[in-house]
């Protein structure tokens, strides 16, 4: 008879994005695997992506309990009505009229930015979605405990409120916790550096109170968990390490695609600290001495990209060759991705980069694609990548370097020639199967 385990995930179906997956796979593999996940989560969110064809992984075994967000939901929609407005006043025609809307967009998303940034950093401590905390526990407490045998507590950030809700659930059932950091919490400079010094002493004592109670903690990288295990000395035997993985399942569902285009993609997040430019150069020089191939290119952003980048690719001389497309389901970008000729991921050039895996670099696994990073080269991706033979990952700024890979690789488009990168049998250890299987061991462990 299987075991229940209260699975705490604010991003969970239909909340999409790279975020989701490693929840959504561990509770679609965990009743196989001697485990009911009992989900608490989210009813009305606020996110940049929805996918409901995420919603057809969750097994029958998965017990779903929604809880209302607590989101000023009402103030988001009240802004962007005014954006609405806002967006409908035009110029008088032509050139003009485009410029005039880019104008008055870029001032509308500057002063939204401007209130909800205010928000976030004055009242919002962890996070955006603290609100959801009372509703949470609320919730498990009344409804989830009463209706369930809980044998284990497993919470998965970011945001890291779902570990504040699992803490004062462990405090009152005294039942073991699994905390699962996709991210560091403090030691993510992308976040900190954006607080001031009063807000992250208060961080950082959430994040040892956390530490502190919780039975094991996970991270996705060695480096993180030695970084852990530094700053923790006290509680270095918690940390353990299972990495995000790739779904064999979803292999399936890849169809082949013929086109004439050579396609390059990026999918997911694209803002200021992962910028393409290096990528955009590489091709301005490749069109230059081989003019050939802009008739054929296509670069094709797919998913949030940040307004800067946006007027970057259009002042670029190979605009007309790239697109910005809108988040597209879970499903439909893998099919993207394994039809490319180049998947493209990229990583800030920041050390903090060198201990990450990227969600996104186990869905081009997946795909059996050529992979080109741009990112840290000492890093972990980077190293997955190279040591792996499924690509090339460079610094940002090797421009040379990137031109020599696309230019193999539009060679080989030419010719016709078999560009699987065979990923799936080189990287077998990245299973999400494999994956769930490390974290049943540790949940046998401790119940």
């Amino acid at each position: 008879m299987n075991k229940n385990v209260l699975f705490i995930a604010y991003h969970f179906p239909p909340i999409g994005g790279s975020g989701v997956q490693r929840s959504l796979k561990y509770v679609k593999y965990l009743p196989g695997n001697g485990y009911n996940p009992i989900v608490s989560t989210v009813k009305d969110g606020h996110n940049f992506a929805y996918d409901y064809g995420m919603l057809k992984e969750i097994p029958e075994e998965a017990k779903i309990y929604r809880s209302n967000s607590g989101e000023m939901l009402w103030l988001r929609e009240k802004i962007e009505k005014v954006n609405s407005v806002l967006s409908k006043i035009r110029g008088s025609s032509g050139k003009e009229e485009v410029s005039d809307s880019i104008t008055i967009s870029e001032e509308r998303d500057t002063i939204k930015d401007k209130i909800f940034r205010y928000l976030e950093y004055n009242y919002y401590i962890p996070d955006t979605k603290i609100r959801w905390y009372k509703h949470a526990v609320k919730d498990i407490e009344k409804r989830i405990l009463k209706e369930n045998d809980i044998d284990i507590i497993y919470s998965t950030s970011a945001p890291y409120t779902d570990h504040l809700i699992a803490m004062e659930i462990k405090k009152k059932t005294n039942k073991p916790w699994v905390a699962d950091f996709r991210d560091p919490w403090i030691g993510n400079d992308t976040i900190m550096n954006r607080y001031s010094g009063k807000r992250i002493e208060i961080e950082k004592n959430m994040e040892a109170e956390v530490i502190a109670l919780a039975d094991v903690v996970i991270n996705v990288t060695e480096p993180i968990t030695d970084m852990y295990k530094k700053r923790y000395p006290k509680y270095k035997n918690k940390f353990i390490t299972i990495t995000n993985g790739f779904d064999g399942g979803d292999k399936e569902g890849i169809k082949k695609i013929e086109s004439s285009k050579f396609t390059i993609n990026y999918a997911g997040l694209l803002d200021s600290s992962r910028t393409p430019k290096s990528l955009i150069k590489a091709l301005e020089n490749i069109a230059k001495y081989k003019p050939e191939i802009v008739n054929c290119l296509e670069v094709n952003f797919t998913g949030y990209v940040a307004n800067d980048l946006i007027n970057m690719i259009n002042c670029s001389e190979i605009s007309n060759n790239i697109k910005v497309n809108s988040y597209v389901e879970h499903k439909e970008i893998l099919n993207i991705m394994g039809n490319s000729n180049i998947n493209l991921i990229i990583l800030p050039d920041i050390s903090e980069s060198k201990g990450v895996f990227t969600g996104k670099i186990f869905d081009y696994i997946l795909a059996e694609r050529p992979v080109l990073g741009i990112m840290p080269v000492e890093g972990v991706a980077a190293k997955l990548i190279n040591e792996n033979g499924i690509g090339l990952a460079v610094n940002h700024g090797d421009i040379s370097k990137i031109e020599e890979f696309i230019l193999s690789e539009y060679e080989k488009f030419k010719s016709g020639e078999n560009i699987n990168t065979n990923s799936i049998s080189r990287c077998a250890q990245f299973d999400r199967r494999n994956l769930t299987k490390q974290l049943v061991d540790i949940f046998n462990r401790l119940t």
